[in-house]
């Protein structure tokens, strides 16, 4: 039982966390060209493929709990999930919500902002994306690297 929970655990995280990583940095680019609906669309997909990640994440947890040499008090498994459950927080709820500000605030204006505002949009979704970046790739290290 061990081995299928985790075949099925590696193989939904293979396909849904790059889109996970990857997906707010389409809303930076739809930022660039000033197209709002762009933006909603990529926060919506942000927010769909965040969520995906919880199914892997169940399979994951089925397999530590049926396995005989992981514990859920192993060290690095207990980093690698609150390091998960934040970038969970950000990529379904923080992210979005910005790429849905951006987007009203780009729809509003038409997509003509002014450039103070464009560089706090750009500034504050490049760090939430980049956060977002570097947890996931943490807990991807640390599932593989398994200390």
């Amino acid at each position: 039982m061990y081995t299928l929970l985790s075949v099925l655990h590696v193989l939904l995280v293979a396909i849904v966390i790059g889109p996970a990583m990857l997906l707010p940095w389409l809303g930076e680019k739809a930022l660039r060209r000033r197209d709002g609906d762009a933006v909603h669309q990529a926060g919506r997909w942000c927010m769909a493929f965040n969520a995906l990640t919880l199914v892997g994440a169940l399979f994951g947890a089925l397999a530590t709990a049926t396995s005989e040499d992981y514990s859920f008090a192993d060290p690095w498994l207990i980093i690698s999930t609150t390091l998960y459950v934040v970038a969970v927080v950000n990529g379904t709820a923080v992210i979005p919500g910005v790429l849905a500000r951006i987007g009203k605030d780009l729809q509003d204006s038409g997509g003509q902002i002014g450039a103070e505002v464009f560089e706090q949009h750009r500034g504050r979704l490049l760090a939430l994306s980049g956060l977002n970046l570097v947890f996931y790739s943490i807990v991807i290290i640390l599932m593989v690297w398994r200390p």
